[in-house]
């Protein structure tokens, strides 16, 4: 089973995501990339994906997954 996951993480002051190398940005806040990210998500109907926040120091945490519950 192939995971696939869509990374928020912070990058020159701006909150972004990427997924398969595609970046979104900017957003002003984390939270909001991490909802964007989660409607991504959503709207991608993988029963695999994730979406896992990178903080600065390169911890990385799921935040939500498919099939998982909000």
């Amino acid at each position: 089973m192939a995971e696939r996951h869509i990374i928020v993480y912070l990058r020159d002051g701006a909150w972004q995501f990427t997924f398969r190398g595609t970046v979104t940005a900017p957003f002003s806040s984390r939270e909001e990339a991490i909802e964007a990210a989660i409607g991504e998500a959503r709207a991608l109907a993988d029963p695999d994906i994730e979406v896992i926040v990178q903080d600065v120091d390169l911890t990385e945490k799921t935040v939500w997954r498919a099939g998982g519950g909000d």
